[in-house]
């Protein structure tokens, strides 16, 4: 028998479209289902775990386009060591053939699209539901946790711009924000970190949508940190564990570790037949002869970058890299080390991109290939070098490669021989000799090798 518990919510939120502050909110209650009753209308809970003590944190489940509380039960059921409330929400929005979402998808023209205003609507509901659950269970409002998958993760990454203070973290796994919302101009400074997981076999959420994504979050503001794993569209027990860890880590204070690379299949480092010490010099000396560089350009702190124009990540450090230099002393110096190991169209960026004559040339082309979005190919490079005014002496990509391969070759041999597993990686230089490689792009572990702390 099902009883309504009436709730006064006495907390109010401040969002960028209008204040939520839902004056009534109730709960039904059976067993481990409760139905909220908010401002927005009812939406149901499943309680899959009850905290052991008041005040504890709150995690709140997100499911997919389609699905229901359920599977967030089975598929994303995490055990952080910090005592917790684990409670599922059902999306409000019907779907035809059962289950539900929190927005609706048009694809009437052929294509996916969302209307904005839906979105906006359902985080909302989600954040009426959050208040309501915090004053039901009697959370700590100050460690809730919002964690989705599929289209829920579209709707938590959302949260994190509409409701950047509802939240301690948001947590989206196998899925990005909607590229409606993306257009749009945020500015979150200062709002909750965000937990990305990335299956890099995930046919449905491309690294282009990933890429974007993360973009956008950072663009607005947001701290970012990204997992990958090689799996397809779920997430997988080494993903549970990474959220459970996460958790953890905010709950105990820990600065979010910023971005970690995409896996790939790496070949063999070439065989240069040169010893490891002269290929790397070999490498960062034409590097540097080569041009393209961020910062003071006879900085004496220097950071050789090695990427790939085809890399989500070493695109989304590369956006990150000038408001990371203004934390950074004034002698750094970072340094563009071309490692094209993500297919041909990697190859041929490179290859004529290296036959660039003059620094000053090359260093405008880098900004401006990196600045893109989606494959880079020769052919498309040389649209933009053309646009751009830039001459290359090889515009034959077959003949680029083949004057330029040894170059490629050398650059991969000193990535590999400086212990960096895949692009990006950063060798950090500094004034007084000592040296420390990162694999991915990790800011805060790069600003603390040098002694600092980011803001």
């Amino acid at each position: 028998m099902r009883k309504i518990l009436s709730l006064l919510l006495a907390v109010g939120l401040s969002i960028p479209f209008a204040a939520v502050a839902p004056k009534r909110a109730a709960a039904q209650s059976d067993a481990d289902i409760i139905t909220l009753v908010t401002d927005q209308g009812e939406i149901d809970a499943r309680i899959i775990r009850k905290a052991d003590a008041p005040d504890a944190a709150l995690i709140i489940g997100l499911h997919g386009y389609g699905m229901d509380a359920k599977q967030i039960e089975t598929l994303v059921n995490i055990e952080p060591n910090t005592d917790h409330s684990f409670v599922a929400l059902n999306a409000p929005v019907p779907v035809e053939g059962g289950g539900g979402a929190w927005f609706p998808l048009d694809d009437s023209s052929g294509s996916i699209v969302v209307d904005p205003g839906d979105v906006r609507l359902g985080s909302e509901w989600v954040a009426d539901a959050t208040l309501a659950l915090v004053t039901e269970i009697g959370a700590d409002q100050a460690q809730v946790y919002i964690i989705g998958f599929s289209q829920g993760a579209s709707m938590a990454l959302g949260l994190a711009l509409t409701h950047p203070d509802l939240a301690a973290g948001y947590i989206a796994f196998a899925g990005g924000l909607p590229r409606e919302i993306r257009a749009e101009d945020w500015s979150v400074e200062g709002g909750a970190p965000v937990l990305l997981g990335y299956g890099a076999r995930d046919t449905r959420f491309s690294a282009e949508e990933l890429d974007a994504t993360v973009a956008a979050l950072s663009d607005a503001g947001l701290s970012v940190q990204l997992e990958t794993f090689p799996v397809p569209h779920v997430v997988s027990g080494a993903g549970r564990r990474a959220i459970a860890a996460w958790i953890d880590d905010r709950v105990a204070g820990v600065p979010v570790a910023q971005i970690r690379p995409l896996p790939f299949a790496v070949t063999a480092a070439p065989d240069t037949g040169v010893a490891p010490e002269a290929v790397i010099a070999e490498a960062l000396a034409a590097a540097e002869a080569r041009g393209g560089y961020f910062g003071n350009p006879d900085g004496d702190l220097v950071i050789y970058k090695f990427f790939d124009f085809n890399c989500s990540i070493c695109r989304i450090a590369h956006r990150q890299m000038e408001r990371f230099l203004t934390q950074m002393p004034d002698n750094t110096r970072v340094v563009a080390v071309d490692v094209p190991l993500l297919g041909p169209g990697s190859r041929e960026v490179a290859a004529l991109t290296f036959s660039i004559a003059k620094p000053e040339d090359y260093n405008r082309a880098y900004h401006a290939l990196m600045d893109g979005r989606g494959q880079m190919t020769g052919a498309r490079a040389l649209r933009e070098l053309e646009d751009l005014a830039i001459a290359v002496e090889i515009a034959d990509t077959e003949d680029a490669i083949d004057t330029y391969q040894n170059d490629m070759r050398v650059n991969t041999a000193a990535m590999r021989a400086l212990g960096i597993a895949g692009t990006p990686g950063f060798f950090v230089r500094l004034p007084d000799g000592r040296e420390q490689m990162f694999t991915g792009w990790d800011a805060q572990a790069i600003a603390a090798f040098v002694g600092l702390t980011l803001k």
